[in-house]
């Protein structure tokens, strides 16, 4: 009998052990600590405060192209040709006056090459690069411009490192200028 309840008591510290890990995996302690998206976006990549940039996982990036309308960042704050493209899409977007560009950060995602990740990945093929091992990879930074689940415009021009050249002596003033140009256009079909 006193196997059988011990049993009974393991196996219930156990359900409420693996439901802990399952509630704190999810729990999304940057916002109960009062650090907003926009805030916890500039901490990361070292813009104002005043920004339109609101996380988002994998699962609902993969939502918004199959299904709405909206504008998704991918990138990763580590990797300075992210830092330089987020700092000119929220110039673009503040002089566009957009409130709301998803941010997807899928350095995990793509080092576990979750599910979500493969299917992004399949569903931008048509826009990828292929890698002289014959692999389609998502590289960032990358932006998506989705209308009605299609996909307007997608951008990795600056994913992909060519001779060398630093993303302080590529984003010059004219390329700056022509980025923002580029994308006024599509930001007024999303708006």
């Amino acid at each position: 009998m006193k196997k059988y309840i011990r049993a009974i008591i393991y196996f219930v510290l156990f359900a409420i052990l693996i439901g802990a890990f399952i509630y704190l995996g999810e729990k999304d302690f940057a916002s109960e600590k009062g650090i907003t998206d926009a805030k916890r976006f500039s901490q990361e990549y070292y813009i104002g405060e005043n920004n339109p940039f609101k996380y988002i996982y994998g699962s609902e990036a993969v939502d918004i192209i199959k299904n709405k309308t909206g504008i998704i960042y991918m990138g990763f704050s580590s990797n300075d040709w992210s830092k330089y493209y987020a700092r000119y899409l929220n110039e673009a977007a503040r002089e566009n006056d957009i409130k709301t560009i998803y941010y997807y950060d899928l350095a995990k995602d793509r080092a576990k090459y979750t599910k979500y990740y493969r299917e992004l990945e399949s569903i931008l093929s048509d826009y990828l690069y292929e890698l002289d091992t014959g692999v389609v990879r998502l590289s960032t930074p990358a932006l998506v411009i989705i209308k009605d689940g299609k996909i307007i415009f997608f951008d990795d021009e600056t994913a992909i490192e060519r001779n060398n050249v630093n993303p302080k002596d590529y984003w010059v003033q004219e390329r700056i200028q022509t980025f923002k140009n580029r994308l006024s256009i599509y930001f007024k079909e999303v708006k």
